[in-house]
């Protein structure tokens, strides 16, 4: 007897105890992605005013305006740090990634697998989950996306109510983090597979709830934009490489999802969720999750399947895959598993982040207002810890695409006319990495240092003509 048919209570219990124990080991992971400090600084802003729509930390694109697509992501960060500081931005980092491997197995589990069968299909999604792991409302878009798969997979079934539940998902999602258009691009053909009344209002609901955000029906653009017109120049936004952990994750994942289409028996209707996921998954590296959340019921399902049918070709008979059911005793260990587990992210979560990587020591000489050129990837520090000066570029991008972009890349790299580039925007100080092409040519040319670390050197820029 699968998982399936054993009670919904050890079902619910098994995936809380593996979501548990994600929470906790992420919560051992130190605070400091770039992005991190310009999501709290907007998030702050949400808490105070209400979701921007004027540009004010850079002085580059100041006055210019803003979409804000991920303020309720960047609220709860805030909430966070406002209720307990750098720990509770841990707890929501870790809460977020346990609460994603929680569904993710909660839905494997329910596709008649047997428990070892179904923590190895979930294993992908745990393991390309740690590129994205940072505290970033996108953690908190995967629980969301998650929870899509959970109710579209239900609805497959013949729950097609269920799809009525994507229209507050939708709404909540629609409002965190622009990733909910991939949602919409498994709702759609799902409920149009359905042919049923209500998975078409379902559809048209959500999709409806989607423009309930600041930005209204413009919520769009980013994900739009990001989609054509991807920053490859960003490691995150190129495509996954075999030769990277990540990229030969998802490689086997995508593996492992066809060779099971071909031998599992499985049915044509998983195509609905798996096409557009793997084809975005292919596209960029900070997309490869999504493969592993929606590949997980997949292959719990037809996998133990498909390895029958290889094992038979090449002569082995019995191929044994674990217990099929479990004891009375899963469901009181896993609970508690699961409740330690939680409660041990207070504890564990550490209270400062960490700032090797970034120029701290500067601080104290960086001028107040516009004028500083900054490494595109301390951006969000200075944010958040020189408020007093304004930033050349950040991780937002949106603001900076195209113009700021090309002149920073022509000034950081040293490219004919770099100088002028600078006269022109009318630098003041240069913060980037001691060896960096712009670094190199501004103390050959005797500009002043007026800070210098390792990693890091502040240039004072002279006056130039214009």
């Amino acid at each position: 007897m699968g998982l399936a048919r054993a009670s919904m209570r050890a079902r619910v219990a098994l995936a809380a105890a593996m979501g548990g124990i994600v929470a906790i080991a992420s919560a051992f992971l130190p605070v400091g992605d770039p992005d991190a400090f310009w999501h709290l600084a907007l998030g702050r802003e949400v808490l105070a005013s209400g979701p921007p729509h004027i540009e004010a930390y850079s002085w580059t694109a100041a006055n210019t305006s803003v979409q804000s697509d991920q303020w309720l992501g960047q609220l709860v960060l805030a909430l966070a740090y406002e209720s307990f500081g750098w720990k509770g931005v841990a707890m929501v980092r870790a809460l977020a990634g346990g609460a994603t491997i929680a569904l993710t197995a909660f839905v494997a589990l329910g596709e008649r697998a047997r428990p070892l069968v179904a923590i190895l299909a979930t294993l992908p999604a745990l393991l390309l989950l740690r590129g994205v792991w940072t505290e970033r409302p996108q953690l908190l878009a995967l629980v969301a996306f998650a929870a899509a798969v959970v109710l579209l997979r239900a609805a497959l079934r013949g729950q097609a109510r269920a799809l009525w539940t994507c229209v507050p998902l939708f709404l909540v999602w629609a409002n965190v983090h622009g990733s909910y258009a991939l949602g919409l691009a498994m709702l759609a053909p799902v409920a149009l597979w359905l042919r049923r009344r209500e998975a078409l209002l379902a559809l048209a609901a959500s999709a409806i709830a989607t423009l309930l955000t600041p930005a209204g029906p413009g919520a769009l653009t980013a994900p739009a934009g990001h989609f054509l017109r991807p920053p490859r120049y960003i490691q995150e936004w190129a495509v996954p490489e075999l030769i990277t952990p990540a990229g030969l994750v998802l490689a086997v994942t995508l593996a492992a999802v066809l060779v099971t289409a071909l031998h599992g028996r499985a049915a044509a209707r998983e195509a609905l969720i798996l096409v557009p996921v793997a084809f975005v998954a292919i596209t960029a590296a900070r997309h490869a999750a999504f493969l592993g959340i929606a590949a997980a019921p997949f292959l719990a399902a037809h996998g133990p399947g498909a390895l029958r049918g290889i094992a038979e070709n090449v002569g082995i008979r019995q191929l044994a895959f674990g217990p099929a059911g479990t004891s009375r005793i899963v469901t009181p260990v896993s609970v508690a598993i699961a409740v330690l587990s939680i409660a041990g992210t207070a504890i564990v979560a550490p209270t400062q982040p960490d700032l090797r990587a970034y120029p701290v020591a500067a601080l104290p000489a960086l001028r107040a207002g516009p004028g500083l050129l900054n490494e595109y990837d301390w951006g969000g520090f200075l944010i958040w810890y020189a408020p007093a000066t304004k930033v050349f570029i950040d991780g937002r991008l949106s603001p900076y695409v195209p113009r700021v972009v090309d002149d920073y890349t022509t000034v950081i790299e040293a490219h004919p006319g770099w100088r002028e580039t600078i006269t022109r925007l009318g630098v003041r100080q240069l913060l980037v990495r001691p060896d960096r092409a712009l670094a190199v040519r501004a103390r050959e040319l005797g500009w002043r240092e007026a800070a210098a670390g390792p990693g890091f050197v502040l240039l004072d820029v002279p006056r130039l003509r214009r």
